[in-house]
């Protein structure tokens, strides 16, 4: 009998084992052929630099998708691919070394467990090799890597993730590392009487390096709760971060902050909505300077007291009452501003239209004792070329420093040069900074993050504002046209000791018209500041269109335009009068043909900027798309260029160009 028995036994658990053999659920290949070509020109003082990159690719990948044992226990994904590939890389920095020649592998593998389970796991590791990015700096005979995993709990009213992801870029001339850590959970509860209550914490550290002697670190808590009793709500937020970054130049940056945030909204009788809030802030950055200038280490101890109360009359007066005041204190002095504002916004219904009229009257007094900092103020989303204002008043120019956040592995903070990257103009009582280009390794023109620190006027003095805004509007014809005008007046006065500025004393007019029919918006402004110091006169004109013309062909496009004059004042800032021109456009279409299976892409945009500093920038992008049965075909080229020049600034111009064909047979 045990001879019998034991060959059962071991046929059974064979059995059993068997089905836990991967079975795939769809297995697949194909061949895919990149050709590139790219080209980089920077010309910058008197050391101008150029490369070019002829580069091709060959790659088979094979795919399998599917599950071990059940499809809800164990499911999997894993591409396989052989590379080969023939590149000249050309540049002014180093001598030719003609074709190379190299073979590479790459993989993507995914591993989920319990997929549809309310906890599960997935494991996940990637290489791709050679990386070619779209982006000025290339980095060329490069490599890839990505391994980590992700923990997942989705049980009502719990909810936790955890993940661990390590990427890596090696190259023959660098290389990086960045590994972060996350954890965040969350309870959310949702009662049946509507009301809602949620707890939420994170802890999200990381760790980056490179070859090059950069090594830094951040990390990041976070502790939140919502609580929705329908007319009274609290949301409350407390966070802690830390940054730090040294390079082997002895450049070394670190930015510490703490903030608390509460807010409290109850809906009250008689229409009445009362908003309140605070908000505390702690921060220290370190910033290195340039040689010989020392770095800079400015503190910012921020809090803010705001109370909104609201009323609505008839659904067409709305009032509000603010109350704010805002307290900063630093290692080299503080600054106390409270201030009352009341406003009325009126709606009219009319045959074909509406009217709206608004009126606001602000008060505030700003008590200052020595010279505060306010540091790390954001700026994120921000067109280059482009510009932003500081959102304080009172500001010395020339404590301004502007951070750039890359979008670059590892990610570092980089200090920009004024006058090279952007430059500084008084509006009123605060700063534009205006952003001119980027370093060689970013795009312009595109979109990038920026922090900003820098020092209030220093001095024990006590200032009184006073501000008188109006607004009035008329939608007519169902707001085919749009007419508005608006008035603001700020009178200041100086109530004790001695300030460096001059108080504000000024008066804003605009004026303009809005045409908007479907899809086409046009607009027509004249504005004008009146202020002894720095006054000046602006038109403007933008032009919008984005439609979809029928179901396959989209276009949008957008044009504007914008001139100040600033006549010669008494600001420290201009020696006479002038002019300033920005000009800008950017337009799109998208076609669609036979049958979705081909797409079409051209773009781009140009702006213009010509004044104390004359700065000029474009970009032009296509692509064009067909799929063929088991053949896709995808051709494309992207060129941009800008260029800076004025007086006090150091002339640039760069140009960049690729152009691409890419073609994927599926073979099975």
């Amino acid at each position: 009998m045990l001879c019998l028995a034991l060959p059962l036994t071991v046929a059974s658990a064979l059995a059993e084992w068997i089905d836990f053999v991967p079975r795939p659920l769809e297995n697949g290949g194909f061949f895919d052929v990149l050709g590139s070509f790219e080209r980089d020109n920077i010309r910058s003082g008197a050391r101008p630099a150029h490369w070019t990159d002829t580069f091709v690719r060959e790659r088979l990948t094979l795919y399998s998708i599917g599950y071990s044992y059940h499809p809800r226990f164990i499911q999997y994904q894993l591409s396989l691919g052989g590379t080969g590939r023939q590149e000249e890389y050309r540049s002014s920095q180093s001598d030719n070394v003609g074709w190379r020649q190299g073979l590479g592998l790459e993989y993507d593998a995914k591993l989920l467990v319990l997929p549809e389970h309310s906890y599960n796991l997935e494991l996940f590791g990637r290489r791709y090799e050679p990386l070619f990015k779209e982006q000025a700096a290339t980095q060329h005979s490069s490599v890839e890597t990505s391994r980590g995993a992700l923990l997942r709990y989705r049980q009502k009213p719990y909810f936790l993730n955890a993940s661990y992801v390590a990427d890596s870029i090696e190259s023959a001339v660098a290389s990086s590392d960045v590994t972060r850590v996350g954890l965040n959970a969350e309870y959310f509860k949702r009662f049946v009487s509507g009301k809602e209550l949620s707890f939420n914490g994170a802890f999200n550290p990381s760790w980056f390096s490179d070859s090059q002697g950069l090594e830094g670190s951040s990390t990041e808590f976070l502790l939140g709760n919502f609580v929705n009793l329908q007319r009274v709500r609290l949301t409350s937020n407390l966070t802690k971060g830390a940054f730090e970054h040294e390079s082997r130049a002895a450049q070394r940056f670190e930015n510490d902050q703490f903030a608390w945030y509460e807010l409290l909204t109850a809906e009250l009788p008689w229409n009445f909505r009362t908003d309140a809030s605070y908000r505390y802030q702690d921060h220290e950055t370190t910033i290195p300077g340039f040689a010989p200038a020392p770095d800079r280490t400015l503190s910012d101890i921020a809090r803010d007291i705001q109370l909104d109360v609201s009323h609505r009359l008839y659904q067409s007066l709305d009032s509000t009452y603010t109350l704010l005041r805002d307290a900063r204190t630093s290692s080299g002095g503080e600054t106390t501003a409270l201030s009352h504002s009341l406003a009325f916004n009126y709606v009219k219904s009319i045959p074909r239209g509406r009217l709206l009229a608004g009126i606001s009257l602000t008060r505030g007094e700003t008590d200052n004792l020595g010279q505060a900092d306010v540091v790390n103020e954001p700026f994120l989303a921000v067109a280059v070329p482009g510009a932003f204002s500081l959102r304080q008043q009172n500001v010395a120019p020339e404590t301004i420093v502007v951070l750039l956040k890359s979008p670059l592995a590892p990610f570092e903070t980089i200090r920009l040069v004024e006058n090279v990257h952007y430059s500084v103009t008084p509006v009123l009582n605060t700063f534009e900074i205006r952003m001119l280009t980027l370093p060689p390794q970013f795009t312009v023109p595109g979109t990038y993050d920026f922090f900003v620190s820098y020092s209030l006027i220093a001095g024990d003095f006590g200032l009184r504002s006073e501000t008188f805004g109006s607004t009035t509007s008329a939608e007519l014809f169902d707001a085919l046209l749009t007419p508005y005008f608006s008035f603001v007046a700020v009178r200041s006065e100086l109530l004790s000791g001695s300030f460096a500025g001059t108080p504000v004393d000024a008066t804003t007019y605009t004026t303009g018209i809005i045409f908007q029919r479907g899809p086409l918006r046009v607009r027509g402004e004249y504005q004008s500041l009146e202020w002894e110091v720095s006054a000046y006169r602006a038109w403007r004109a933008d032009v919008q269109y984005a439609y979809a013309l029928n179901p396959t062909t989209s276009v949008y496009a957008t044009v504007a335009y914008l001139n100040r004059y600033y006549p010669r004042g008494r600001s420290q800032y201009y020696s006479g009068g002038f002019s300033e021109e920005t000009a800008s456009a950017a337009g799109n279409i998208q076609k669609q043909l036979f049958a979705r299976s081909m797409f079409v892409s051209v773009g781009g945009s140009y702006s213009r900027l010509q004044g104390l500093i004359d700065a000029n920038a474009y970009a032009l992008t296509a692509a064009w798309i067909w799929k063929i049965g088991k053949l896709d075909i995808n051709v494309g080229a992207s060129a941009y260029e800008s260029d800076t020049a004025g007086t006090g600034t150091v002339a640039s111009r760069r140009d960049h160009e690729r152009f691409y064909v890419s073609l994927r047979r599926r073979i099975f």
